[in-house]
């Protein structure tokens, strides 16, 4: 079965983007701005960061602070500063990972298959 993935940003662009990135061999992909999160919780979530204190923050924020999504794995793709990214209080969580921008296909699917898979 094919993993749920949902990519989140709220620039269109960068949207296309991330998801033109994923292995479309093994996920089924949603996209979504950070206002119309879908109903039924992905697999995983690949979530745009362009900055601190913005709409997609928020998401990953709510996504830890509940219960039922704290333990979703979440990409962050970002080319914010990793010093900025490693004080943010969710960083030292083991379901999140950060990738740089521009993210390479390579290094998103191997970060996506190392959250899904921590044991493998």
């Amino acid at each position: 079965m094919p993993t749920s993935v949902v990519v989140v940003a709220s620039d269109a662009d960068t949207r296309a983007r991330l998801a033109a990135l994923l292995p479309m061999d093994s996920v089924t992909m949603t996209t979504a701005t950070p206002e119309s999160l879908p109903a039924e919780m992905p697999n995983l979530f690949v979530i745009a960061l362009p900055a601190l204190e913005t709409p997609e923050e928020q998401v990953i924020e709510r996504l830890r602070a509940d219960d039922a999504t704290a333990n979703i794995p979440i990409v962050i793709a970002s080319a914010l500063p990793m010093i900025h990214l490693q004080s943010v209080p969710y960083a030292s969580d083991w379901t999140i990972a950060i990738v740089e921008e521009p993210v390479q296909a390579a290094v998103l699917a191997d970060t996506m298959n190392f959250l899904l898979n921590p044991d493998a």
